[in-house]
This record gives C-alpha cells, sequence and structure tokens, in this order.
C-alpha cells in the first residue's frame, strides 16, 4: 500500500483520534480510510440525486460567519423552504434547512455549500 503524507493542523490531529478512539481502530491511517469511505458515500448519495429531491441540510458554523451563509442562502431561495437557526456553546451556530428542487439545483447548492471551507459540519439527508 502507497503512503501518503498529510500536514494536518493539531485540531484536525485531535479528531482524528477521537474518531480512532470512537471506532475502534488501531491506528490514524484506518481512520483516514474509514473516513475517505465515509465521504465516498456521501458523494455517490448526491450524484445518485434524480428528478424533484427534498431533503434536510444540516450546517454547524462559527457564530461569526453568519452573514456568509445568508448570502448562500438566499443565492437558493428557491430551493429553500424552511431554515431553523439555533446558538450552540462555544459561539457556534446550527442551521437546519428543509430543502425541495431538481436534483441539478440540490447537488448545486451542496456543492457550494461544501466548498465553503469555515463550516465545522454539513450534512444532506434526502428523502
Amino acid at each position: 500500500m502507497p503512503v501518503v503524507s498529510v500536514s494536518l493542523t493539531e485540531k484536525n490531529i485531535e479528531l482524528l483520534e477521537r474518531i480512532q478512539e470512537s471506532l475502534g481502530l488501531t491506528g490514524r491511517s484506518e481512520a483516514i480510510r474509514a473516513c475517505l469511505r465515509s465521504a465516498e458515500i456521501e458523494m455517490r448519495n448526491k450524484d445518485e440525486l434524480r428528478g424533484e429531491v427534498e431533503g434536510v441540510l444540516v450546517i454547524v458554523h462559527d457564530s461569526h460567519r453568519s452573514n456568509k451563509l445568508d448570502e448562500m442562502r438566499h443565492e437558493f431561495q428557491d430551493q429553500v423552504s424552511t431554515q431553523i437557526h439555533s446558538h450552540l456553546e462555544n459561539s457556534k451556530c446550527l442551521e437546519v434547512f428543509i430543502v425541495k428542487g431538481a436534483a441539478e439545483d440540490i447537488r448545486r447548492m451542496l456543492d457550494t455549500f461544501r466548498g465553503e471551507d469555515h463550516f465545522e459540519h454539513i450534512q444532506f439527508v434526502s428523502f
């Protein structure tokens, strides 16, 4: 198996170790492979969206980034039917978007939101 070098911040290393421990894995490489498998499934699910799509988009972000999120939401206002905002601990916010639209529009929306590196967590579930 090829060896790949990756640069991580201390925060990323701590997260990787928590993932490793949580999943009962014996090494960081196994944890990275598990994360890659998870990302692959999410990518495949997004690519398989067809026709009219309904779903829920969940985002966790720093509260100081709300303006950027609002700009992005307005770009996709035709797809967002409901938005729920909640304040979390440590200056974080939770956003829940109920979305409906053509698969291509939902995919574009997901790609746009995932392209922003200041969102801590993004998860989409389609119905």
